[in-house]
């Protein structure tokens, strides 16, 4: 059993704390948002590509104002991008909608969650008064988990639910493909069902399970266009399970929770097969150049399959480079509110090479100046 992992209540639950606060660092500085330039929100820098943009405003029509959203078209493109069926579907006003719909259509009395972890998947088992059993991934092993001791504690204790992501939020670490299936196979011998959250799949797809999800009775695969896309103010996602499942997390989701603009920007979205490869292409190049520019000022960089970087401060902490940053308007991702994290470490996003340059050398300057 992880010696790290213990009993307990979701605690302090009421509130997330998330990046991405961009209109709210703007009025506190008094400056227009795009003067605000934001490392704690992982948003694909290409984006939105010009097809979102145009399927936007050929929507925007008295008529598709005046009626109700159809999700039709959009399901159709999920069909078509995953080669699936629409039962297996379940459409949401994001992945964070999706991950409360999940809870309250299972109601799980006790759930597996490796930490740190999205700190929605906390709240969202509060909001069932679940009780929350942390797997704290530590720094020691680069935050991978140990997949075969996962799967005797599995064996060993009663647990309704587990929660994963790959790529991993906040460290960016993919899960191998064989390992995954091993777990979930396991959880479904015992009767557990496993909530699998690709949020930053798309920059992994090739590890994605999507595809496999229809004959996994007791997987749920949720799917966001927010990040790889780059349109969070519009807010649409998706779950894959079977048909089952999906029957019953629908009764769980709002009518109408996605407007027909978003479904809309969505469909256009999932067609967008070129932008997709660049992005994977441009993200790749540009992680590794920020990674080793990072390692050069002395932080220690964790591998990354997605779009952000989890560091770690050679001395200070987040909080004293977050205050260094604020004349520039800069904002990054502070990790103390991570179970497991510390102080030290921070989460950045992968933006463009003269953005990220520039942060590299603020962060030089700032640690510098520590120095005196």
């Amino acid at each position: 059993m992880n010696a790290a992992m213990k009993r307990t209540q979701t605690e302090g639950s009421a509130t997330a704390v998330h990046g991405g606060r961009v209109h709210e660092a703007a009025r506190r500085w008094g400056v227009d948002s795009d003067k605000v330039l934001d490392f704690s929100a992982n948003i694909n820098p290409l984006g939105p590509p010009p097809g979102i943009l145009s399927a936007i405003e050929n929507a925007l029509t008295a008529g598709n104002l005046r009626a109700y959203p159809d999700v039709h078209a959009f399901l159709s493109a999920v069909v078509n991008k995953h080669r699936l069926i629409a039962d297996e579907i379940v459409v949401g006003s994001g992945t964070a909608s999706l991950i409360f719909a999940v809870m309250h259509a299972l109601l799980p009395k006790r759930v597996l969650l490796l930490e740190p972890a999205f700190g929605e998947y906390a709240r969202a088992c509060a909001a069932v008064n679940a009780e929350v059993v942390p797997w704290l991934l530590k720094e020691e092993d680069g935050f991978a988990p140990d997949f075969a001791t996962l799967v005797s504690e599995l064996n060993e204790r009663k647990f309704d639910l587990v929660i994963l992501n790959s790529p991993h939020n906040p460290t960016g670490t993919l899960y191998p493909r064989e390992a995954l299936l091993s777990l979930i196979d396991a959880a479904e011998r015992l009767g557990t069902v496993v909530v699998l959250d690709e949020a930053f799949g798309d920059y992994a797809s090739q590890e994605s399970l999507v595809s496999l999800t229809p004959a996994k009775p007791h997987l749920i695969v949720l799917r966001s266009l927010t990040k790889f896309y780059a349109m969070p103010g519009l807010r649409v996602g998706y779950a894959v399970c079977n048909s089952s499942l999906a029957q019953v997390m629908r009764r769980q989701i709002d009518p109408w929770s996605v407007s027909a603009i978003a479904l809309e920007a969505g469909r256009a979205a999932l067609s967008e097969d070129d932008f997709g490869a660049e992005s994977c292409r441009a993200n790749s190049t540009a992680r590794e150049e920020f990674a080793a520019a990072l390692r050069g000022l002395g932080l220690v960089v964790f591998p990354s399959s997605a779009n952000f970087l989890l560091a770690k401060l050679p001395e200070r902490s987040g909080e004293d480079l977050q205050d260094w940053l604020e004349p520039e308007r800069i904002l990054i991702r502070k990790c103390v509110a991570f179970r497991g994290l510390g102080d030290a470490f921070i989460r950045l996003a992968v933006r463009t090479a003269t953005d990220n340059m520039r942060l590299v050398s603020l962060i030089e300057k700032g640690l510098n100046r520590n120095k005196r």
